[in-house]
């Protein structure tokens, strides 16, 4: 996942994601390490655009697969790749993603955070933090891990 033209950092996080979102950081890991330790598993971790996770999230289970604007539902090998992942026929309940910024990876849920429960196993293997924004406003955990000598 990568920023935008002008954008600094992770700033764009909080514009772009108004509805509310889960940002998990860890210190010295890359965008797969990340999304392995929170729980995927290598067969689920696809390239998706952040219009494409949101229309897979917001699809229901009866809507034909034509209806996704990012997908030719003719290609078969984009099908079968989506399908082989979990993400079709069923929706997924969450999608996570992830990138990198100045050492720190970052995982991105939308509508979802799931992530943020990681955040004290993450912390064994170095800096690790969380922030859930929803409607109601921000809220964050922290845990860092001691030196170890």
């Amino acid at each position: 996942m990568s920023r935008g033209p002008g954008e600094n950092g992770l700033r764009w996080i909080a514009d772009a994601y108004d509805i509310g979102f889960t940002l998990t950081l860890s210190e010295g890991l890359s965008p797969s390490e990340l999304l392995r330790s929170v729980g995927a598993e290598e067969r689920h971790i696809v390239r998706l655009s952040r219009s494409a996770a949101y229309d897979l999230l917001l699809r229901d289970e009866g809507d034909h697969i034509s209806d996704l604007d990012f997908l030719d539902w003719e290609d078969a090998a984009a099908v079968a790749r989506l399908t082989s992942a979990g993400f079709l026929p069923a929706p997924p309940e969450t999608i996570v993603r992830a990138g990198s910024a100045a050492g720190w990876a970052y995982a991105l849920e939308e509508l979802g955070c799931r992530t943020g429960t990681y955040v004290a196993a993450l912390s064994e293997r170095g800096r690790a933090f969380a922030v859930h924004r929803n409607a109601t406003g921000f809220a964050g955990s922290t845990t860092a891990s001691a030196a170890r000598g």
